[in-house]
């Protein structure tokens, strides 16, 4: 057993909260290394004069700050490869009552009502959900009905039978002509489906990147880019942004000096800044990409949300653009479907890397969304969203006054920045106390860490919940116990 035992302050709040930041403490500075065992419960209280009970609930938040585990007749042990609890705040396994609650939503034929609608009680039960941004589906019947005109009118043979990686012909039709909307090129020889965008990404870096390479991004970055570079084991760098997105003389200089292969950029709804790149600095940024050989991938997953923005990044360096996309936010993530956009001397890697990874999309899944692509559903979809996300943007705004917000009018989430007195960590920790998720500024940080977090609306079914979960949050902000908390 390692000989260690935390120092507590009158004045540091909370022991048990302290005990946790204590451990958290000594893991950082080496004080407590991986595989080190904690001392017993009942001889921490012996020694700092507390309840047993007081060490139990200690041990159990730095357990849920991915700190420490424990093991049954074994003790409590510090873990390798400890995540920041900033980090850890933000990815913490969601309660089953919530997860139940995902469960019930996907097995009923109804989908997320109005604000103006009742809530089924029996579905708004567990922690009020602003971490995930995984906006709810319309109260729409017609994703029923296309599933039975795909069961009723396709063959079984066609529904399951394995397909080409590079889908059948008119479904890449149906993504082509999503994608000519935007106004990249319609031709569907420059589109393969995926599932997801999730996997889009997978499959583009594969076919891009090798290991040890740079690949350069927004400062603030969608987080699972920071776990494929770890699983594929190339750099990652942020670049500076200001208001407009990534700064073209900061990308200039990296490039001169770091030779990047690849950039990953979601220039339209920033998540989670909410900013949308002007086209000014969208044709600035392309020159750069031309001149440094530099490949993109654009991420357009919330660029239905913003339908008055400018043409893709992609557009304006097509020749050496990935452009991504799909339905999760639009129809469900369930369904685990999207498309590349690429140059047509990049589709042969790509289709190998979808080919490697999942062999091919879902046949039945892939042709829903084609149907509703083509018959103007998927269009319906988008502006039911816009309309949605501006009603809950209402309920979120009446009551975060006075606060640095970053929004966009139809979108689905905001960017707090947070005062100086209020550590960001204690307010995520708080929050999830007082029954609400948040995401902290470090899950999406390549590099230095802003005082901010992401406010997600879109998962909770109920205006009621939505509501009390926002003055939750306004009354922990309002409260002076952040300004005189100590850290030890």
């Amino acid at each position: 057993m390692t000989i260690w035992f935390p120092k507590l302050d009158e004045a540091g709040g909370p022991v048990y909260r302290q005990i946790a930041q204590a451990i958290r403490k000594a893991v950082k500075d080496g004080s407590l290394k991986p595989g080190d065992r904690l001392p017993t419960h009942r001889d921490l209280a012996y020694q700092l004069g507390v309840t047993v009970g007081t060490i139990t609930r200690s041990y159990r938040e730095a357990e849920r700050l991915g700190l420490v585990a424990g093991e049954v007749g074994r003790g409590t042990y510090v873990l390798d490869n400890i995540q920041s609890e900033l980090d850890m705040a933000a990815t913490a396994p969601i309660p089953m009552a919530f997860t139940n609650n995902l469960t019930q939503l996907a097995r009923s034929t109804g989908a997320a009502p109005s604000t103006n609608s009742q809530s089924n009680s029996t579905e708004d039960t567990g922690p009020i959900n602003f971490r995930m941004n995984c906006p709810l589906p319309p109260r729409e019947g017609r994703i029923c009905e296309t599933l039975i005109e795909v069961a009723t009118t396709m063959s079984t043979d066609d529904m399951v039978s394995y397909k080409s990686e590079y889908g059948v012909a008119h479904q890449r039709e149906a993504l082509a002509f999503s994608a000519g909307r935007l106004g990249l090129d319609d031709n569907p020889e420059r589109v393969l489906p995926t599932a997801g965008v999730q996997h889009g990404m997978t499959v583009s870096l594969l076919a891009t990147v090798r290991p040890g390479d740079l690949v350069l991004c927004e400062e603030l970055t969608y987080p699972n880019l920071r776990s494929l570079a770890n699983l594929l084991q190339f750099r990652l760098r942020g670049v500076a942004m200001d208001d407009d997105g990534i700064m073209p003389d900061a990308l200039e200089n990296m490039c001169r000096t770091q030779s990047p292969r690849a950039i990953y950029l979601m220039p339209t709804l920033h998540n989670p800044l909410c900013s949308t790149m002007s086209q000014k600095r969208r044709i600035e940024i392309a020159e750069i990409l031309r001149k440094y050989d530099l490949t993109l991938i654009e991420d357009g997953i919330y660029r239905f949300l913003d339908p008055d923005a400018p043409p893709p990044l992609s557009c304006f360096a097509p020749e050496r653009s990935i452009y991504l996309d799909g339905v999760s936010k639009s129809i469900g993530g369930g369904l685990r479907v999207g498309y590349i956009h690429a140059p047509g001397e990049m589709i042969g890697k790509l289709a190998s890397a979808i080919r490697s990874t999942c062999w091919m999309v879902s046949t039945i899944n892939l042709e829903l969304v084609t149907r509703m692509i083509m018959d103007g559903s998927l269009a319906q979809f988008e502006a039911w969203h816009r309309e949605e996300a501006a009603k809950r943007l209402a309920i979120v705004l009446g009551t975060l006054k006075g606060y640095d917000i970053r929004f966009h009018p139809t979108n689905y989430h905001i960017w707090l920045e947070l005062p100086e007195h209020i550590d960001t960590s204690e307010l995520v920790m708080d929050a999830a106390n007082n029954g609400v998720l948040l995401t902290a500024a470090q899950q999406f940080a390549v590099g230095h860490v802003p005082r901010g977090l992401r406010l997600c609306f879109g998962a909770e079914r109920s205006p009621e919940r939505l509501r009390r979960g926002v003055q939750i949050v306004d009354r922990l902000l309002q409260s002076s116990d952040f300004g005189n908390s100590v850290v030890m």
